[in-house]
């Protein structure tokens, strides 16, 4: 066995050993409601993505459905002055933006998710206020058993959990620095924080947000352009 080899092998060791001393920590009270404060947090930034995804597909479903109505009474009822052949054209390319939503509504199950997540946060501010009277070893096994049936959290809702972490001690998320004119009451607090945000693609993460909020603009503004360029189309035509 070469050195190299056996310095891989030393390395995984340690990571293991590390992985393992991680696991068998045991937390004090007060550590364990950190945890569930930082837990509770994700679970609420969850929950307001996908209710908001939620919502946001299902009001697309049901304006697009009207647009669809809309657009054929119109080229129907209003062709001397209204393209009806564009309009035809477009009416398909919305049914199919209808179809794949349904499809996304379907599979996504939100309904389902968003109760599922509802309820294991409630059981989570239960367990925080009945935390000094339960012993470590019940805190630990209902923390455990909360997480283990709840989905995982997406980097974005732990981003945005950091971030109100990190307004809130006068940090910038994006330089990982302290503010000026501002100072941090708490440096063990700012320190894990700085950790977090190292580990996060903050640009990725700010780019996401903003393709998120682009893609949902033209989703509710093209129905209306589509509608006023067939009015132009014909009138030029």
């Amino acid at each position: 066995m070469d050195k190299q080899e056996i310095s891989n092998n030393k390395n995984s060791q340690e990571k293991i050993d590390e992985i393992s001393t991680n696991i068998n920590k045991k937390y004090d009270k007060s550590e364990w409601k950190n945890i569930m404060d930082m837990t509770q947090n994700n679970y609420a930034n969850m929950l307001k993505r996908l209710t908001g995804r939620s919502k946001i597909s299902n009001m697309i479903l049901i304006y697009y459905s009207i647009f669809l109505i809309v657009a054929t009474l119109t080229a129907r009822y209003f062709n001397d002055i209204y393209d009806s052949y564009l309009s035809e054209y477009f009416n398909i390319i919305i049914s199919i933006i209808i179809l794949a939503y349904s499809l996304v509504i379907n599979n996504a199950n939100y309904s389902l998710r968003i109760y599922n997540l509802d309820k294991s946060l409630d059981e989570l501010k239960n367990l925080k206020r009945e935390i000094e009277e339960r012993t470590l070893e019940e805190i630990r096994e209902k923390y455990n058993e909360i997480t283990g049936r709840t989905e995982r959290r997406k980097d974005i809702d732990f981003f945005r959990t950091i971030r109100g972490q990190a307004k809130l001690y006068g940090l910038n998320v994006v330089t990982k620095k302290i503010n000026r004119n501002k100072k941090c009451y708490n440096e063990e607090k700012c320190k894990k924080i700085m950790k977090y945000l190292s580990e996060l693609r903050i640009y990725r993460l700010y780019l996401q947000i903003i393709a998120e909020l682009i893609w949902h603009t033209l989703l509710f503004i093209s129905p209306i352009l589509i509608f006023l360029l067939c009015f132009v189309i014909k009138k030029i035509g």
